[in-house]
């Protein structure tokens, strides 16, 4: 899954851009990736000594409810939260994409991790021939909320839904990833490759698999 995450706030508000947040709070749902990409996208904006963050709630749900209720000035969201929020006049003032990695501990092996990024890659196939035929997905988890409810497949930009083929993570991007967030006093001690990264199970996993993508996608089109 590449995310996409938006810098959200309600319509009535003075921001604008990024810039505009220097020394607003800004309401961040640490632990999960959308607070990263938030950091991130504040900080390509404003010193880092003008960036006011509060730990919130991890449902984009309240965290838009809040936004709509005043407690802060600004929140990340994703979708279908994004959607919803344009819907409901609010202002995107910065998107970004990242990566929605999954973590495996020791106990999975080669095989059960391939089994794994098989499935994923012949999804990501389907995804992209008809992306508006799996919208349902990106909403099911929030059945029931009105604004939610309240969605059609025309209100989302379609170019927000982006899928790609997993694939290995490289050791120099998981060694970034790391000491960025040290340098935040997320993590602590230094950046272990071996610890962090098992080579072997991966390429394993991986061996192979070379051409499913496309094949998956022809299938579908063929339905």
């Amino acid at each position: 899954m590449v995310v996409c995450g938006a810098l959200v706030v309600p319509p009535w508000s003075s921001v604008y851009t990024p810039q505009d947040l220097s020394n607003r709070l800004v309401a961040l749902d640490f632990g999960n990736g959308t607070a990263y990409a938030g950091l991130q996208m504040l900080e390509g904006a404003v010193p880092r000594q003008a960036i006011r963050t509060c730990s919130f709630d991890t449902s984009p749900a309240k965290r838009y409810t809040a936004l709509m209720a005043g407690e802060f000035e600004a929140t990340v969201l994703q979708e279908p939260w994004i959607t919803v929020a344009e819907k409901a006049g609010c202002r995107l003032v910065s998107t970004t994409f990242f990566y929605g990695s999954w973590v495996a501990d020791a106990t999975v092996d080669a095989d059960t991790y391939a089994a794994f990024i098989r499935a994923s890659t012949a999804a990501v196939g389907r995804i992209n021939a008809d992306k508006r035929r799996y919208l349902p997905y990106f909403t099911r988890e929030y059945q029931g909320y009105s604004e939610v409810d309240a969605l059609t497949p025309d209100d989302f930009n379609l170019g927000r839904i982006q899928v790609k083929a997993p694939e290995p993570i490289p050791e120099a991007d998981a060694r970034w990833d790391w000491e960025w967030m040290s340098s935040w006093g997320l993590l602590r001690g230094a950046f272990e490759a071996e610890a962090q990264l098992n080579a072997a199970v991966q390429q394993a996993a991986h061996t192979g698999l070379q051409g499913i993508a496309a094949l998956a996608t022809s299938s579908c089109r063929s339905e």
